[in-house]
């Protein structure tokens, strides 16, 4: 996979947001384990087996966007655009195209729209993923609930 340079890596990379397809499962399937493995709490409840059957009977492409950086996939979004919140169900990026900003200017874009609609923003963030957690916080998200994997945490416009 080409990687942006590292003078990219200082400005913001230019990236591509598509409707996901049935076709991507397999890439979303990869994407996940891949993420997950960053995180020794939640890789000790994946389950492979379990994640196919859930990719065969619970994938929805019409929820989902894939993100794309010079023709290739990097990461996937799933965002609910609900009729009281809107609700960031997930935000993976690949590990080597991760703090680039895409996930920071992706949930922007998502709070610009809530701020317009007068709609709270709801998502989850590991515990073990300190640099999302410092970003939700930066973002103005605040904690709501938690449990022992991650907090939940809300944006209010």
């Amino acid at each position: 996979m080409k990687k942006p340079s590292s003078e990219l890596r200082v400005m913001t990379i230019s990236y591509l947001l598509r409707p996901a397809t049935f076709e991507d499962k397999e890439f979303m399937m990869g994407l996940e384990k891949t993420v997950f493995e960053q995180f020794p709490n939640v890789m000790e409840l994946f389950d492979e087996n379990r994640q196919k059957k859930q990719y065969e009977t619970y994938f929805k492409p019409d929820y989902v966007f894939i993100i794309e950086y010079d023709s290739q996939q990097i990461g996937a979004a799933s965002i609910l655009f609900r009729r009281k919140d809107i609700f960031i169900m997930y935000l993976y990026v690949l590990p080597e195209f991760q703090d680039m900003g895409i996930d920071r200017t992706l949930i922007k874009r998502v709070l610009n729209r809530a701020k317009r609609e007068l709609k709270p923003v709801l998502t989850c963030v590991f515990k073990d993923d300190i640099q999302a957690k410092k970003m939700c916080d930066g973002l103005g998200f605040e904690v709501f609930d938690e449990d022992n994997l991650r907090w939940r945490v809300k944006w209010m416009p």
